[in-house]
């Protein structure tokens, strides 16, 4: 991004729609790749409604922008900035990409090295540092075209009769001369490009990029290269979504236009009514797949609940299962079509499809519902009330096992959503040691909603250091061990903190680790979002305070009262008979802690050490609980906090107990206090008390930890 008066060596082009984020990445790393170039960059926007332009224009000033009031397509975008191209080449690439820091030298002396070479291209990777075959593409033929719309390439990947649409038969890692490029990193003699008169505008989008280097074969002398010395990271896709109508549409059109105005008439008749044929069928199957990936959730527990009254009714009448579908019982089929029909949209008004398709809490919620719903319905219609017994067995099957399928799938996912119902929080490495670690460690830890457990940092070999710590996380390994401590650590996540590692390295390590189901995201300078696949999360501080609580709700308050009723009474109960006599009458090694905070608190007698006594000292506190001047769900009870204020009490367990390790100081435990706070829900309770049975920390061992950690002239110990 040089400014001199020099001769420009290369035009960089980039045409964005609606994803400043990544742009940005993007301009980030072709900073990084300039060395002595001399570039000059124009991003063409085509009416993004993100803001793309401002946000843009205060980070990369030197950037030439061009501003488009309407979408104009992907090859007239491109030409608007061909036309003002000044360099000797052009590089023609995508905004949701990133480029190595050698990727542009490479470039430019191939092309140097080589004058009769009219473009080139270089690996392209996934995401996930896997190839990507679009790297060198073939002219397509009928066959190729028809293979490539009717989906058989991706049914066929490594069929070379069905995927002839790429280049197959070659190593990714071997160079040489290609028909087509991809059109996401296209690198041009800028002479060429002008020459030929850019894209055909005729392709609004898809297919301008098989047009144009069909016609550099045809209309010029020279070849087109492919390099696999140097490789870019594509996210494809983000500005355009391929797996709807309208890509399908606009793709095959675009494959129709290239055989009309390259192959003859009589070929394009041909081809035309092919065309059609797979218009169609791609796009039912295209709906059909859309639709099962959005309501696939929904379309498991659908099925766990048929499932169910079909176990619960043939047992409940005695009657042999090939017997329910003949009369007089195969009326009960219509009980099958209304719960079927009632969870499917008490599952939308709930927000089961859009928010997450893991969600556990609102499709258990969406169970009751529908059950209840049931229930009423056959109250009023007595000829759909075979047996209520039915309906109780198969709800409470259901319930439980749509439970237990929906919490493991929430935390077998890498990447979720929402962290509510994952039992173990999403353990993530920090790659990069740098002068910005500690603050994305301190960034990540004030994201109370996000449910991040930062396993480690992550050094280049020369820094490593035993022991050493950064922000209270362990410098755990260097770069070369990362595969192994990834499996050593449980690792779901890497965040490649972009100002301590290169691009190189990172695309290096992608490809190491294609074969491995951790989620990485990158972590650009600016330090103010986080990039993946599919989603940026930003790190930028939430507001935590409303002007009314959730907690303060009276309606709230009476809820989670009765929710830990029920949870502490039942087992207080069946401790009783158990620990009763021990803990009440025998007070050897018992000891009075009086826990407050300017006069204000509460006292607890309990056995020390505590952690040794766990079950003794739960029972008392659970007696306390019952009494009412304990919660389940609360404050920590040391070091105490005044929160009087808001009417928060004291808690065995709570959202700042849980996340015990990101916590270090007072001001992130307010953090965490006010969050839940200005969040309560009942399912909030019973998410906290769910992860601290399956995760931890023990109430009693916190506790302990708590005490020692922060001794204080608050806690009195008195003899038993």
């Amino acid at each position: 991004m040089n400014g001199d008066e020099r001769e420009i060596d290369i035009s960089i082009i980039i045409v964005n729609y609606n994803v400043k984020e990544f742009l940005a990445n993007l301009l980030a790393s072709i900073q990084r790749a300039t060395h002595h170039l001399n570039l000059e960059i124009f991003v063409v926007d085509n009416a993004s409604s993100d803001g793309s332009v401002d946000y843009l224009k205060s980070r990369y000033p030197e950037v030439q922008y061009i501003k488009n009031e309407e979408n104009r397509g992907f090859g007239r975008a491109n030409n608007q900035a061909i036309k003002k191209a000044k360099g000797k080449y052009t590089l023609l690439i995508n905004p949701d990409a990133i480029v190595r820091e050698d990727t542009l030298l490479t470039m430019y002396k191939h092309m140097e090295e080589h004058p009769d070479c009219g473009a080139a291209g270089c690996k392209i990777l996934n995401p996930d540092g896997s190839y990507a075959p679009e790297s060198r593409r073939s002219i397509p033929t009928i066959w190729s075209a028809l293979c490539k719309l009717l989906g058989l390439s991706t049914l066929f990947p490594d069929s070379p009769y069905f995927n002839q649409y790429y280049v197959n038969g070659e190593e990714p890692d071997m160079s040489g001369s290609v028909p087509v490029l991809s059109g996401s990193f296209m690198f041009f003699r800028t002479k060429v490009l002008k020459d030929l008169g850019g894209f055909d505008e005729r392709f609004f989008m898809y297919g301008e990029d098989i047009d144009l280097c069909y016609r550099v074969h045809q209309n010029t002398g020279y070849h087109i290269d492919y390099l696999a010395d140097t490789s870019i990271i594509h996210y494809k896709g983000e500005s355009t979504k391929k797996d709807n109508i309208g890509y399908i549409k606009n793709f095959n059109k675009a494959l129709y236009l290239f055989f009309e105005k390259h192959y003859t008439y009589r070929y394009s008749l041909m081809f035309r009514m092919l065309i059609y044929i797979g218009i169609f069928i791609r796009a039912v199957v295209s709906f059909l797949k859309n639709k099962a990936y959005t309501y696939q959730g929904v379309i498991i527990d659908a099925l766990i609940i048929n499932a169910t009254l079909f176990i619960a009714f043939p047992v409940r009448f005695d009657v042999a299962f090939l017997d329910l579908f003949y009369p007089p019982y195969a009326d009960f089929f219509w009980i099958n079509f209304l719960v079927t029909l009632l969870y499917v949209a008490f599952a939308n008004s709930f927000g089961v499809v859009k928010r997450d398709p893991y969600i556990v809490i609102d499709s258990l919620k969406s169970v009751l519902a529908t059950y209840t719903g049931v229930v009423f319905i056959t109250f009023f219609i007595r000829t759909l009330a075979f047996s209520r017994l039915v309906l109780l067995a198969s709800g409470v099957m259901s319930f439980v096992l749509i439970g237990l399928i929906r919490v493991w799938r929430k935390n077998a996912h890498k990447n979720p959503k929402h962290s509510r119902g994952r039992i173990r929080p999403t353990r993530v490495l920090i790659v990069g040691k740098g002068d910005k670690t500690g603050e994305l460690i301190d960034k990540i830890n004030s994201r109370v909603d996000w449910d991040y457990e930062i396993a480690g940092v992550i050094a280049q070999e020369d820094e490593f250091e035993q022991d050493e710590k950064i922000h209270n996380i362990s410098v755990i390994g260097s770069l070369e061990q990362l595969p192994d401590l990834i499996n050593s650590y449980s690792v779901d996540q890497l965040l490649f903190l972009l100002n301590a590692v290169s691009y190189k390295q990172v695309l290096h390590i992608l490809t190491e680790l294609s074969d491995q189901t951790v989620v990485s995201k990158l972590v650009p300078d600016s330090m103010d979002f986080m990039l993946g696949k599919s989603n940026v999360e930003y790190l930028a501080d939430i507001p935590l305070i409303d002007l009314e609580l959730s907690y303060q709700n009276t309606w709230n308050r009476f809820v989670k009262r009765s929710l830990e009723l029920a949870i502490v009474v039942p087992v207080f109960v069946v401790l009783t008979p158990i620990l009763g006599w021990g803990v009440l009458f025998k007070r050897k090694n018992r000891s009075r802690l009086s826990i407050s905070e300017n006069g204000n608190g509460i006292t607890l007698s309990l056995f020390k050490p505590l952690s040794k006594h766990c079950w003794k000292n739960l029972y008392l506190m659970f007696g306390r609980v019952v009494k009412g001047d304990l919660r389940l769900v609360g404050a920590p009870l040391w070091p105490p906090i005044a929160l009087d204020y808001y009417g928060y009490e004291y808690g065995i367990t709570g959202l700042a107990q849980i996340n015990t390790n990101r916590i270090f100081t007072q001001e992130d435990r307010e953090q965490f206090d006010l969050y839940y706070l200005q969040n309560y829900s009942l399912w909030q309770d019973l998410d906290i008390v769910a992860r601290t049975i399956f995760n931890g920390p023990c109430p009693c061992s916190y506790l302990e930890k708590q005490l020692d950690l922060h001794p204080g002239s608050t806690v009195k110990e008195e003899a038993g």
